[in-house]
């Protein structure tokens, strides 16, 4: 692990927050921080036993980061999104971290401090030099997530940040009889696990992209990304790599047999109780039919039919996106929290008011 000297030392997107005004700051002959070096083995686990504290800390109705996800994620980075990460020490003890995936134009962060040492100033410390690696990386731009109306929203909109996306958290508790939903004429429903069929790709592509396109942006600056299926590959590689399992409803177009839409819903911690509702998509001339909703609901019974254990399935979902969340509400879903983007411009030296961001995530 190379010290950064002479200072110290990476979806849907989700985020918790607690950032405070500093107390007391840890005296810098007490804290270093460093960059990870990813073959560490103790500076990996340590960072694991610091997220866990956190997660269980800030959003004890979650799971707990995975591990096998955590150990993988240098091994199996996103595709275009290469990542890096800062750990803070106090003395052994690895007390707060700060990790970004590096996009195309972006740097796009998550911030942690354990919550025994927070209002210590040391996530802002952490966030000076994650300013620092934006300016070497030649990105203008930080992009942060904070849960409406806690600590680390607060701090950002006091300090004239506002939210350019807000997305509603709900959750749908998993019942025996879950809602079924007849598929209207003319479409049938196929289903999967995990990799999507080869004779389907390509349409599968073609929705992936429809969904960059039209998924509420808010006022963020968005990269404009576009899939095929090679790409759909190296996602599927990388999920996969990183202990990633999740089951897919498609419906096709009997006239044409083109996939139109899609629905998936994956299972990315290493507790199985818990779903994460994914992407879901209709190609706009097949729109009115309730495609959405019909393959949502085969998709729970789906997953559900192979994953006995599960009982509850979260959805982010934008809040001015009206019709899927009227969708989820159909099918037993009920609003958690709200989430909020916020893209913070790189300054050209370090002036990053007072104060201690503790946790907020990308």
């Amino acid at each position: 692990m190379t010290a950064v000297a002479p200072l110290h030392a990476l979806p849907g997107r989700s985020a918790s927050g607690a950032i405070a005004g500093r107390s007391r700051s840890l005296d810098d002959a007490d804290m270093i921080v460093t960059r990870l070096d990813p073959a560490e083995a103790t500076a990996m686990e340590q960072w694991y036993d610091l997220v866990v504290a956190v997660a269980r800390h800030d959003r004890p109705d979650l799971p707990v980061p995975g591990r096998t996800e955590h150990f993988a994620r240098f091994d199996h980075p996103w595709p275009g999104s290469p990542e890096e990460a800062l750990l803070a020490r106090d003395g052994e003890r690895v007390v707060g971290a700060a990790s970004y995936l590096l996009s195309a134009t972006l740097l796009r962060l998550e911030l942690v401090v354990h919550p025994q040492h927070r209002r210590q100033g040391i996530g802002t410390r952490l966030l000076e030099e994650v300013y620092a690696a934006a300016r070497r990386h030649r990105r203008d731009l930080i992009e942060v997530q904070a849960v409406r109306g806690e600590a680390g929203y607060r701090y950002l909109t006091h300090r004239a940040h506002r939210p350019l996306l807000t997305s509603i958290r709900s959750r749908c508790p998993i019942t025996p009889r879950p809602v079924e939903v007849e598929s209207p004429d003319g479409y049938s429903l196929m289903q999967w696990r995990d990799r999507v069929p080869e004779d389907i790709i390509q349409d599968v592509a073609a929705l992936q992209s429809r969904l960059m396109d039209d998924a509420p942006t808010g006022g963020l600056t968005v990269e404009q990304q576009r899939y095929d299926a090679e790409r759909v590959r190296a996602q599927e590689n990388t999920e996969q790599g990183r202990g990633h399992h999740w089951y897919s409803t498609a419906a096709r177009h009997d006239a044409t047999g083109h996939v139109v839409a899609r629905t998936k819903l994956a299972f990315e911690s290493d507790d199985h109780t818990f779903g994460r509702q994914r992407i879901t998509i209709v190609e706009p001339a097949h729109r009115g039919h309730r495609l959405g909703l019909v393959v949502k609901a085969a998709n729970h019974a789906f997953a559900r039919s192979h994953e006995p254990a599960l009982t509850a399935v979260d959805a982010w979902n934008a809040e001015d996106n009206v019709h899927m969340r009227a969708v989820n509400t159909a099918l037993g879903f009920q609003p958690v929290d709200a989430w909020s983007d916020f893209q913070i411009r790189v300054p050209a030296s370090r002036s990053w008011p007072a104060g201690d961001v503790s946790s907020v995530v990308v």
